[in-house]
């Protein structure tokens, strides 16, 4: 990618942050992230929450292009959802990096589930409990993503992830999920995930929560994101956070 390509990208991602965030003191951030998109069109639930939500996008799927642009205009953060390997055996999906790929062929999927969604900022991976095991992949996944000037979410879908660790040798900024909202999609149990996101943010200043675009899910946001400033939680934007080296 352009150097050009690359700064216009980090400067739209720092503008976006700056935008509609609310004023006064906040001892706590919030940043949340809805995985999975691109089945589908854009939800207009999804749609109808602030902007400050980013969304993640799975590539090669019939609206991975139309749900990037959509997002982007709406000032959203947009992550590319990469998939990745997992331990057990499940279906995935056509552009699944996997272990058993060489190095040329792993890049070069990955660079094309990135130019799917071209308004990307950052990549998280979708399931990866084997791959983000992996140093010599992750490796690989960091030096596309360094290239780029992009960073990397991990997902955290196995506590064996050496992902962070990776990004660090080589120089990527990083960044980690702490809450998963919904996987039991019920109500009461979104609402218990969201409630323990924020009081993870309180304790360390800051959290991000990974949910999925399930229409409890975004009733449940619809409904309780409104009451986070009251909280002393302020909602932030993926980018608006530091990711670490």
């Amino acid at each position: 990618m352009a150097k050009s390509r690359v700064l216009r990208k980090w400067a739209l991602a720092l503008v976006f942050a700056s935008l509609g965030a609310p004023s006064g003191a906040f001892a706590a951030k919030l940043a949340i992230v809805i995985d999975d998109l691109g089945y589908q069109p854009m939800p207009e639930a999804l749609s109808a929450l602030p902007a400050q939500i980013s969304v993640s996008i799975l590539p090669d799927t019939p609206y991975d292009q139309a749900t990037s642009q959509l997002a982007h205009r709406q000032r959203r953060d947009v992550l590319l959802h990469m998939p990745m390997e997992p331990l057990h055996r499940a279906p995935l999906e056509m552009a699944t990096l996997t272990r058993q790929m060489d190095q040329q062929t792993f890049q070069r999927t990955l660079r094309s589930g990135l130019a799917r969604v071209p308004d990307a900022i950052a990549v998280n991976n979708h399931m990866g409990s084997a791959l983000t095991q992996n140093p010599q992949a992750m490796g690989w996944v960091m030096e596309v993503l360094s290239e780029q000037g992009l960073f990397f979410l991990d997902s955290r879908t196995t506590a064996k992830s050496v992902a962070l660790k990776q990004a660090e040798r080589q120089n990527v900024p990083a960044l980690r999920r702490h809450v998963f909202l919904d996987h039991l999609s019920t109500e009461k149990f979104i609402s218990q995930q969201l409630s323990r996101a924020i009081r993870q943010a309180k304790t360390n200043g800051y959290a991000i929560a990974i949910g999925h675009p399930y229409p409890v899910t975004l009733d449940v946001l619809g409904q309780a994101l409104p009451q986070l400033e009251a909280q002393g939680i302020q909602l932030v934007r993926l980018s608006e956070l530091s990711p670490s080296y």
